[in-house]
């Protein structure tokens, strides 16, 4: 089953595109998509990780904004699955290492 999670950070202490950078070596996944919107005050970043626990590649979706008060995130884990869509917790896995990673950053959950 898919894994969502809102974040909110009040006190920025990093970029957009530092937080990115920190997710993608943190996490070691491949790349599937990096992309800076909203001239640099989002980044959508897609990943996918392989999980031997569901003989399959992981997606993970990261959206960050900032709005200039605070930044934003919502991390959707999804993918993985058989033809039941079970992954075998692979999807709150995935998510949750990218959560710890915001979370050093000053992020919380909403």
């Amino acid at each position: 089953m898919p894994e969502v999670k809102r974040l909110k950070c009040s006190e920025k202490t990093k970029t957009l595109a530092e937080l990115a950078e920190d997710l993608k070596a943190e996490l070691g996944a491949e790349v599937a998509c990096h992309e800076k919107l909203l001239n640099d005050h989002a980044v959508l970043l897609c990943l996918e990780q392989y999980y031997f626990r569901c003989s399959n590649y992981v997606a993970l979706s990261v959206m960050m904004v900032d709005n200039g008060d605070c930044q934003e995130a919502v991390l959707a884990g999804f993918a993985g699955g058989d033809g039941l869509n079970i992954s075998f917790g692979a999807n709150k896995s995935f998510v949750r290492k990218a959560l710890k990673v915001l979370e050093k950053a000053g992020f919380s959950e909403v």
